[in-house]
């Protein structure tokens, strides 16, 4: 496709923040935008004198207008542009195709270069991910430029973006053989069920695999209880290291349903184990004051806007941190996690101490997450990457 370059003036006091390496573009960094009509369109961005600064790509996304691509303006955005990338990012993980996990992130957006894209592996099954209309765009390229360099048994999609109000219809499979889900990914020695096929989740949040791993260390012979538990991973893995028993505890049936496949995907009795269809929050505020556990794992979506709830993560976390410590032993482990992009792992830990603070209590920092290998981070959004953190109640 033939594809419009938009000459973007960039205002002064954003000048510096694209030329050291920010990759993010909003509105109120140009003079003007409203030019710029079509999704996937290339911006060449530049001062007032003309002076090239980079180029990017208009796509809306959450509060951005898009991302940027390159700083070369003599570079060509084609199928060489995405496999050299690609290549790039491969030859760091290389690792990760001879251990630690069949399933794990090849492309990390900006991380890797390229905002709004992500690429995920499950034991050779790809998954690529597009955020917002105008990556969706180069689609073809980047299939070309994939299909050049993996050994792949399927690659699928998932497009997480709008159109006119309304999701993007089509068949999430592209290439190769359509697989048979779901299908199963061990990790550290534990089985977990994914499936590619069925909607936006695929029921293996990769995001979490430190979080599992600590988990299989941490929980011996202690009560457990997981919050927002989706398909019962770190059930799973809290079960596998040991835990006296278990409560998760998630608003659907087919959350029930998926984590005791997990659990008998491991050998583990669901019957053995209390799973509960109720809203979080709900137990949360119903629980009484002998609702105890010895490790509580707080999940929370990153926003909730219904007639009965309302909940944003950057508002309200501090305070569901509070009502969560309730539930937690004197000693006991509390691990909060986000995926909220409003929030980098030191506004966490802000948020935590927070909420202690408020009920005049202390606490210790067990574990906070580190930056995984297959989840590189642009420097200066370090809001982007995965954010877990493990604390003890004193």
């Amino acid at each position: 496709m033939s594809r419009e370059l938009y000459p973007i003036v960039v205002k002064p006091e954003w000048i510096e923040s694209i030329r050291s390496g920010y990759p993010a573009l909003r509105k109120e960094m140009f003079e003007a935008l409203h030019h710029v009509k079509e999704a996937g369109g290339l911006l060449h961005l530049m001062t007032e004198h003309k002076e090239y600064l980079a180029t990017g790509y208009f796509g809306k996304q959450e509060k951005g207008v898009g991302w940027t691509l390159s700083m070369d303006e003599q570079e060509a955005i084609d199928v060489a542009f995405f496999k050299q990338l690609f290549e790039k990012a491969l030859d760091k993980r290389n690792e990760f195709f001879e251990e630690y996990s069949e399933a794990f992130r090849i492309f990390n957006g900006a991380g890797d270069g390229i905002g709004g894209l992500t690429i995920d592996c499950y034991d050779h099954h790809y998954l690529i991910t597009f955020e917002n209309e105008g990556i969706y765009t180069f689609r073809p390229l980047i299939l070309e430029a994939l299909e050049s360099l993996l050994n792949y048994r399927s690659i699928y999609e998932k497009r997480d973006f709008l159109v006119d109000l309304q999701p993007v219809k089509g068949d999430d499979f592209l290439k190769g053989e359509r697989g048979d889900f779901p299908e199963v990914a061990q990790e550290y020695g534990v089985l977990y069920e994914y499936d590619l096929d069925a909607g936006m989740r695929t029921g293996f949040d990769i995001a979490q695999r430190e979080l599992r791993r600590i988990l299989l260390d941490s929980v011996e012979r202690k009560t457990v209880l997981n919050l927002f538990s989706d398909t019962g991973t770190l059930t799973v893995a809290a079960l596998y290291g040991e835990a006296a028993r278990t409560t998760s505890v998630d608003f659907s049936t087919r959350s029930r349903n998926k984590t005791k496949d997990n659990l008998m995907l491991n050998s583990f009795t669901p019957e053995k184990q209390k799973i509960l269809v109720q809203d979080a929050f709900d137990y949360i505020e119903q629980a009484d004051k002998k609702t105890r556990f010895d490790v509580v794992l707080f999940h929370p979506p990153v926003q909730v806007n219904t007639r009965t709830r309302q909940f944003r993560t950057e508002q309200d976390l501090a305070l569901w941190i509070q009502k969560v410590i309730h539930l937690t032993n004197r000693g006991g482990l509390l691990a909060i996690t986000t995926d909220s992009s409003a929030l980098d792992a030191s506004q966490l830990k802000k948020a935590v101490e927070q909420a202690f603070n408020k009920l005049r209590q202390k606490f210790e920092v067990v574990w906070e997450q580190p930056e995984q290998k297959d989840f590189p981070t642009p420097p200066s959004m370090p809001q982007l990457a995965p954010k877990s953190i493990l604390v003890r109640r004193k």
